[in-house]
């Protein structure tokens, strides 16, 4: 693996550096080379120097001239590249020195295209400070060969010092952030090359993990770990007190590191230890050497380069997918060489792989997913091909400041159909009532009978939904800011007026709570839009359309928590409104919120496309003002005020911070403890609190005493086109097979996972009866759009009397729902007797699909909290969670609440960092490539959003600024 670290002095880094650089005493005087073309301008090369290193590193050129400040200049940036174990073991102790040149030869590829792409400066123009690239970098490359236990750890220290010439011949002091962001794509980028050296060194490679890296074939997992007991230090530091991450685990374990005071000693020791662990290392470096020399296999030989490739397409067809037909490799690429042919297959995973979650991303992580993909190319092979994708125009480039993102045709024209369907229900319905009516029948209707004084805000939303001439509305409405006082009053108008209202959600949950918090009878979205599949599918069948507008024509559709919905359904939702002349489709939501978990944030899309809106800004959910205050700091995306708001509810811990959430839920009598959910920002954090407070309940006898051992089924987080690759798939998991798979022989049903062969490119499956079947994912047809199987890992589960579960599938001829919750009231020898949140009591056996369906439910994840209210609650947020610790979990988070929040963190400070510098929202293809600009400088002219203080202008005008404009498409 790679890491980045900043170099903490230039005082006894060369020497540090040089000191231990070789395995054997003849190569011991080697101390480093010269890399970059920062160092060749500097005159340096080959063998560093230790004096004019050491100088370097405090900002001095070998010139006499200084970059920085005296004193206060950072000395470089660390890259240390680390060699897989197995790797290590055949080169240092195996004695194959080839791989040590195949794995310098990597890491200097890696730094050289570093230097293109990532050496930044910064310049001072007219007192704004901007980036530029440089392309130099001065690189000090040093070779190591055993970690702080002396084990054997082939591994290079690249030392990056802190200069960089501009283009105007000044040298000036280097920005690292980029090196510090691609850190990850870095280290897959060197396997990639790596694994192609080792290949024709005669080497078979391992599955491809994790970043790119893979361990040698014939090692087996004891064997790797015989010599990583620095691994093991590392991996037992988190497993202890903390939710630690593995960078401060490392640094928590380590030791000083020592020197060697005999070489040969350890070699020896290495090689007993190796013959002990059961690895002849001399036989597997043999073998590779003697295939390395074996000539090329005949059947290729005197072939045309055009019969090579098909022949190689035909390999690589069967080991990735089964049909070689692609919109995203054209038949040229058969005329191709090897190297270019995968890349092809590669970069279209890649694309497929990231399209399925986003609609628009950085072309640095398609370059990276493209290579963890583990076929045999290299970075620059992949560049070629994105580059000729965007020729082909299959994919397009970002510009302003998505310059350097990517986004698909597809995406695009996705996209643009949402805003056509959009338009196309422009004026084309007769308002139900007119504004002026609306407004006053509402407020009095929600005055009289429900007891609500509608806000001006609120008023504005349901003049909206009664009185506009447009098929789709939207209505922007921050957390807490009361939809459902607004659609009571709505709903009753509406059925007073003979209009029957459906409402919608993306989630079984919020569909109970449409229901019961407005009285609108509803549905997921899901089930609304596979019912009518068949006509979006065929939107011709006149039949089906006529089905449709007798079901859904003159209806009002209300989908609820909107910015959960992906490109692709809302797609077909608005389509599926005009198809059936729906007579109005409202989308509810706060664009600031948690995104669908799939591609695209249509609902933000739509209003910055001049949709008619209205918008509610005010908070009604809080009642405790310090809360109210971080909520409103929160919704503007101002995190370090919101933290500020919550100083005197937040616990900073450097323990276990899923054992301070649940100590503080526990102490809470158990009225307190109905009234507080627990909040946690992944599913980590999340299943930790729950065995922390199962733990807390059973020890206090708080649950029954007699336990039902449970074997359940976690979701592997994996997209469709990942799905498609061997290393997807390990023994022990569970296969779910949701629609027939004919080519392969495969019902549906479950499997279990009960070998992969990496040969054959097949995994070996086992039936509920036992009888052994095969899947091979090649063949699983490449850019499907729904989930015909889905990949679990098996879990053990105790449920005791009294526990809290949730659901993780749907039963719905029981009313058993994904999300919903249910609590244990019985469990008698193999029978668990329990009680739905709406009050169904059901009796399951040990044997019943759903008690391989379910988990504790006392924490919650952010996707599955929005929406939810409760009076108090208990959050627990990490720092180092990269991807979670954002400005939409955390907004999501802080506004479930009404009365109170405690927030238990690791360190309130790196937090508010780290939230503030990740928003979490996702893209839009048209925002990314700029399509939006115009559009929404035309919605700004025309006024197109209904404010709270436009409510009070004269109904002719509010039904002005309401109007949305055309869209060239």
């Amino acid at each position: 693996m790679l890491s980045v670290a900043n170099v903490r002095s230039a005082s006894g880094a060369a020497s540090y550096f040089a000191a231990d650089n070789y395995y054997a005493n003849a190569d011991a005087d080697r101390s480093g080379q010269w890399i970059g073309a920062g160092a060749a301008a500097l005159g340096l090369a080959g063998q560093v120097d230790s004096a004019v290193f050491d100088k370097l590193l405090q900002g001095e050129l070998p010139n006499g001239t200084r970059v920085g400040r005296e004193n206060q200049h950072r000395a470089g940036t660390d890259l240390t590249f680390s060699l897989p174990k197995s790797w290590s073991v055949l080169a240092l102790v195996g004695g194959d020195k080839r791989i040590i040149e195949a794995y310098r030869e990597a890491v200097i590829e890696t730094l050289q295209w570093a230097e293109k792409n990532a050496a930044e400066t910064r310049l001072v123009e007219n007192g704004k400070v901007r980036t530029v690239q440089t392309g130099n970098l001065t690189v000090a490359l040093f070779q190591h060969d055993t970690n702080r236990n002396q084990e054997p750890n082939l591994h290079f220290h690249g030392v990056v010092a802190n200069v960089t010439r501009g283009a105007d011949g000044k040298w000036r002091t280097l920005k690292n952030d980029r090196l510090w962001s691609l850190n990850t794509l870095l280290n897959s980028m060197t396997m990639a090359r790596f694994r192609l050296s080792v290949e024709r060194l005669g080497y078979e490679v391992g599955p491809v993990g994790k970043h790119g890296n893979f361990e040698a074939a014939g090692f087996t997992r004891d064997q790797v770990m015989a010599f990583s007991t620095r691994r093991q230090e590392v991996l037992d530091a988190r497993r202890g007190p903390g939710l630690e991450a593995g960078k401060i685990a490392a640094l928590d374990t380590r030791s000083a590191k020592q020197a060697i005071a005999d070489r040969g000693a350890l070699l020896s020791d290495w090689q007993s230890h190796a013959r002990a662990a059961g690895l002849d290392l001399p036989a597997m470096v043999e073998g590779a050497r003697a295939l390395a020399s074996q000539a090329p296999s005949a059947p290729l030989a005197g072939v045309s380069l055009i019969e090579r490739g098909m022949v190689w397409l035909r390999e690589f067809a069967e080991k990735i997918r089964g049909n070689p037909a692609d919109p995203l490799i054209p038949a040229h690429i058969l005329k191709q060489d090897r190297e270019s042919i995968a890349a092809a297959q590669a970069t279209a995973s890649a694309v497929r792989h990231l399209s399925q979650r986003e609609a628009a991303f950085p072309r640095d992580a398609l370059l990276k997913s493209a290579l963890d993909f583990g076929l045999p190319i290299t970075v620059g092979a992949v560049e070629k091909r994105v580059d000729s994708l965007v020729r082909e125009g299959e994919l397009v480039r970002g510009t302003g400041e998505h310059k350097g993102w990517l986004t698909s045709r597809d995406a695009l024209a996705t996209e643009h159909r949402i805003l056509a369907e959009v338009e196309v229900g422009r004026d084309a319905v007769r308002p139900i009532l007119e504004s002026s009516e609306a407004g006053a029948r509402v407020k009095a209707v929600a005055a009289i009978n429900y007891g609500i004084d509608l806000n001006a805000g609120q008023e504005a939303a349901a003049r909206l939904i009664l009185s506009s001439t447009h098929r789709t509305i939207a209505i922007q409405g921050v957390a807490g800011a009361g939809k459902s006082s607004v659609l009571k009053p709505v709903s009753q108008i509406l059925g007073e007026e003979g209009k029957e209202v459906i409402g919608l959600a993306v989630q079984n949950t919020l569909v109970q709570m449409l229901e019961r918090d407005t009285g609108i009878p509803s549905m997921t979205l899901a089930r609304l839009l596979k019912t009518w599949a068949p006509l979006l599918e065929n939107p011709g069948n006149v039949g089906l359309q006529a089905e449709a507008k007798e079901a859904l024509g003159d209806r009002i559709l209300v989908l609820d928590e909107a910015s959960m919905v992906s490109n692709r359904d809302k797609e077909r939702l608005v389509a599926l409104a005009n198809l059936a002349g729906a007579l109005r489709l409202v989308l509810i939501g706060d664009t600031r919120q948690l995104g669908a978990v799939d591609a695209g944030k249509p609902f933000d899309l739509v209003q910055k496309a001049g949709i008619a809106r209205a918008e509610m800004t005010t908070n009604l959910r809080g009642r405790d003002p310090q809360l109210r205050l971080a909520q409103a700091a929160a919704q503007t995306g101002d995190v370090h005020r919101a933290l500020g708001h919550l100083r005197g509810s937040t616990i900073e811990t450097t323990g276990n911070s899923t054992l301070v959430a649940a100590e503080q839920w526990l102490s809470l009598s158990p009225q307190e403890r109905d009234r507080t959910a627990i909040y946690a920002s992944g599913r980590a954090l999340r299943s930790a609190v729950n065995d922390a407070v199962q733990t807390g309940l059973k020890a206090n006898g708080e649950l029954g005493k007699t336990a039902l051992e449970l074997t359940v089924l976690s979701r592997v987080n994996a997209t469709r086109e990942e799905l498609r690759y061997l290393s997807a798939y390990r023994p022990g998991m569970v296969l779910e097979v949701r629609s027939p798979d004919k080519q392969q022989h495969l019902p549906r049903g479950e499997y279990k996972v009960a070998s992969v062969d990496e040969k054959l490119r097949e995994v070996r499956l086992s039936d509920a009866k036992g009888k052994m079947r095969t899947l091979r994912p090649s063949r699983i047809r490449p850019g499907e759009k729904d989930d015909r199987v889905a990949l679990f890992e098996e879990k053990r589960l105790s449920i005791h009397d009294g526990d809290r579960i949730r659901w993780t599938e749907n039963d719905h001829r029981r009313g058993l729902f994904n999300a919903d919750q249910a609590r244990i009231e019985a469990v008698e020898g193999s029978r668990v007797a329990l009680v739905t949140s709406s009050g169904l009591r059901h009796e399951l056996e040990r044997g019943d699909p759903m008690l391989r369906r379910l988990d504790l439910a006392y924490a919650l994840n952010a996707h599955m909290a929005q929406g939810l209210t409760s009076d108090r609650g208990i959050a627990v947020m990490d720092s180092r969670e990269r991807n979670l610790a954002n400005q939409q979990t955390f907004l999501v988070t802080v506004t479930r609440l009404r009365d109170h929040l405690t927030l238990v963190v690791d360190n309130a400070d790196k937090l508010g960092k780290a939230v503030s510098h990740n928003t979490g929202e996702k893209v839009s293809a048209l925002e990314v490539t700029e399509r939006l600009r115009e559009a929404a400088a035309k919605g700004l002219a025309a006024g197109a959003t209904t404010k709270e203080d436009q409510s009070k202008q004269p109904p002719e005008l509010a039904k002005e600024r309401t109007r949305p404009f055309e869209i060239g498409l």
